[in-house]
């Protein structure tokens, strides 16, 4: 079997595991549907459940690099298995580790849509917003609002993009940087047609409002 037969073998072995999986949570049977996780990201990633978990984000991205690229086929399965860790410990009452566990799946999904050349797709977006269901925004880290806003803005989510500046521009390590791309923003926006603003959920006299505002 070649290389790229046990790849793909291996991820449709793995999107079987997850369908198994959200059957066994809709069926309240948690412990398994946990044990399955673990037993599909040892096999997706090569190492022990256990040290999966110690892993910080970057370490798992290297185990994913493949000819110097990132497997974003591979993360967003893995994510999809963290998703549904998440909301496994929160129906068990689990509510920190489930915090966690949206958080990494939420992380992933959004280096997934980074390293998508095209506007991220709506699956992908729809796995975003589920998550951000989940949890909101309240207590996520700065690398995270910036992914979200260069998710938001990508998919042209113009308010939304603009939301998560606003709150980088409210943590002190983040301020001045997200003020500066406030307006880079703005001045970018401004390039559109009035049409594409609109349905971005803002306006171009809102935006040179708020440019004014910034000056």
């Amino acid at each position: 079997m070649s290389s790229e037969d046990y790849i793909i073998r291996m991820i449709r072995q793995a999107t079987a595991v997850l369908a198994r999986v959200i059957g066994l949570k809709n069926a309240g049977q948690y412990q398994e549907a946990l044990q399955n996780i673990d037993q599909a990201l040892e096999g997706l990633l090569s190492r022990n459940a256990d040290l999966v978990l110690l892993l910080d984000d970057n370490s798992l991205y290297s185990l994913l690099m493949k000819d110097d690229k990132l497997d974003v086929e591979k993360l967003e399965l893995i994510a999809d298995f963290f998703r549904e860790e998440g909301d496994i410990l929160h129906l068990q009452g689990h509510k920190n580790a489930s915090l966690l566990s949206y958080i990494r799946s939420l992380n992933y999904y959004l280096t997934v849509g980074n390293h998508l050349e095209t506007s991220s797709p709506a699956e992908l977006s729809q796995k975003v917003e589920s998550v951000l269901q989940s949890i909101g925004t309240d207590n996520l880290e700065a690398n995270t609002l910036w992914d979200l806003y260069g998710h938001f803005e990508k998919g042209s989510d113009f308010l939304r993009a603009e939301g998560m500046l606003m709150g980088l521009a409210a943590l002190a390590e983040s301020r001045a940087d997200a003020l500066a791309e406030l307006r880079n923003f703005y001045l970018r926006l401004l390039a559109l047609n009035p049409a594409e603003l609109i349905a971005g959920g803002l306006n171009r006299e809102q935006i040179q409002q708020k440019l004014k505002d910034l000056a």
